[in-house]
């Protein structure tokens, strides 16, 4: 087996590519994200990076929560739809 060369980034590889819902459910929105973790254990805390542009943003900032769904194989091609913008904001 050869070595694998990464490039220097500021991802950790593999991506964890979770699909983010939020909102109410008269104005709710699910996004593909790239940048989530786990902060802390006690209490169970995780995060996830939304650009203020980003119609979901001001979903998640006015509500204050949000939820992971993590994907597998069967999830792929949804995963991938949720990740453009364009088809979130015509919701």
């Amino acid at each position: 087996m050869s070595k694998t060369v990464w490039k220097p980034g500021t991802f950790i590889y593999p991506l964890p590519a979770v699909m983010v819902s939020c909102g109410t459910m008269e104005k709710s929105n699910i996004i593909t994200v790239a940048w989530t973790g786990i902060l802390n254990t006690n209490p169970a805390t995780v995060y996830i990076s939304v650009r203020p542009t980003r119609y979901s943003y001001n979903l998640i900032k006015e509500q204050g929560e949000f939820v992971i769904n993590l994907t597998n194989e069967k999830l792929v091609y949804a995963t991938d739809w949720c990740r453009s913008e364009n088809r979130s904001k015509s919701r």
